[in-house]
């Protein structure tokens, strides 16, 4: 045989090889499979459906829709079949479902019991989403703004505002933001002088340089703008509105203070009777303070009025609200043995003192 013949038998046998093996070849759809109707009609018509209808309680029906809708936005192939085998198992539930419609009672217990389950989780996410959305407004309202009757004056930066606690994050960054911005334009402004410098000294050189100065002339222009605009702002006053609403905080400020001073008077504790309680006098008085007028200060600091907080009280030349309240003074036939009382207890004092100063320098010595 010639080498032409063989070679013409050789492409023959490849071009019927290739026609058989055509159309065994995969052939890959361009459509994402979620997309075709061979996998929405079976899964959302036959089987979605068909548990929705056949649900005894709207607690299942509520269980399904959830699990359906928790993949819904799968698109990959192996989580898709992973989750659709899961899915059609559901396919006896459907069975199931229509047994107990049709009145079995074993059907009918597991189906309640499952049921009852359900709302109970359920009712359960409802009390942890309550407490969640009630703690975050009682968070919210522990760092709320409050006017504390004070001024912001106007600065470059701000224009009049009212003194709140805390500050609103929006206008700090508000502020900041000016800051830097501020600071950016004054080295813009520094960079554009030099540069129109530089172009004037050219000027008379290169007429072309021309062009570059329209658009620092804009520039600086607008930054003289911005710096008006600021000027503007600096020079604000407060309007009437703001005024009376900073009055009225203010105000109310002294009607709280009032009101819990009241409250201190009827033997109530609060935050700053406890603080005046712990403050003591500056610390170049303090130094200057014997033991007794020590003791003094830190019991004239309590809220009572009577007793011997009161005869500290009127001591130390403080104004009582009722002076004629009895006072911690002894009968006068009773004061000498009063007296004579404190003076032994002062000297019985003294000496313990002194014995407790001695064992200590006694042990310091032993030891050494």
């Amino acid at each position: 045989m010639s080498e032409s013949y063989l070679a013409s038998k050789s492409l023959a046998f490849r071009a019927n090889l290739a026609k058989l093996v055509s159309p065994l070849r995969r052939v890959r759809s361009k459509t994402p499979f979620f997309q075709l109707q061979a996998h929405r009609i079976p899964t959302l018509w036959s089987l979605y459906r068909g548990l929705l209808r056949n649900s005894p309680t709207e607690d299942v029906k509520f269980r399904i829709r959830v699990l359906f809708r928790q993949r819904k936005g799968s698109t990959g192939i192996e989580r898709t079949v992973r989750d659709l085998k899961m899915g059609y198992k559901l396919s006896q539930w459907l069975e199931f479902f229509k047994k107990a419609k049709r009145g079995d009672a074993h059907c009918q217990a597991v189906v309640s019991r499952f049921s009852s389950l359900i709302a109970a989780k359920r009712e359960k996410a409802l009390m942890i989403r309550l407490a969640r959305e009630e703690m975050e407004w009682q968070a919210k309202l522990r760092h709320r703004p409050i006017l504390s009757g004070g001024f912001m004056r106007p600065t470059l930066f701000h224009g009049p505002l009212p003194r709140m606690k805390p500050q609103p994050p929006a206008i700090s960054h508000l502020i900041s933001r000016r800051i830097k911005k501020r600071d950016e334009r004054r080295a813009k402004v520094e960079c554009l002088e030099d540069v129109l410098e530089d172009v004037r000294i050219e000027e008379s050189f290169e007429a072309g340089l021309q062009k570059l100065k329209q658009p620092i002339s804009q520039n600086l222009a607008e930054i003289e703008k911005s710096m008006a605009l600021e000027r503007d702002r600096i020079r604000q006053s407060f309007s009437p509105e703001l005024l009376e609403r900073i009055f009225e905080a203010r105000r109310e400020k002294v009607r709280n203070k009032t009101h819990e001073r009241e409250r201190e008077r009827r033997g109530e504790e609060t935050k700053s009777s406890l603080r005046r309680k712990r403050k003591g006098p500056p610390a170049h008085i303090l130094a200057k303070m014997t033991p007794e007028q020590r003791k003094m200060d830190e019991i004239s600091r309590s809220l009572s009025e009577a007793g011997y907080v009161g005869l500290v009280k009127k001591r130390l030349g403080f104004k009582l609200k009722d002076p004629e309240l009895p006072l911690e003074l002894g009968k006068k036939k009773n004061r000498p043995l009063l007296d004579e009382a404190t003076s032994l207890i002062r000297a019985e004092n003294r000496r313990r003192a002194l014995e407790a100063r001695k064992t200590i320098e006694a042990q310091s010595i032993t030891k050494q």
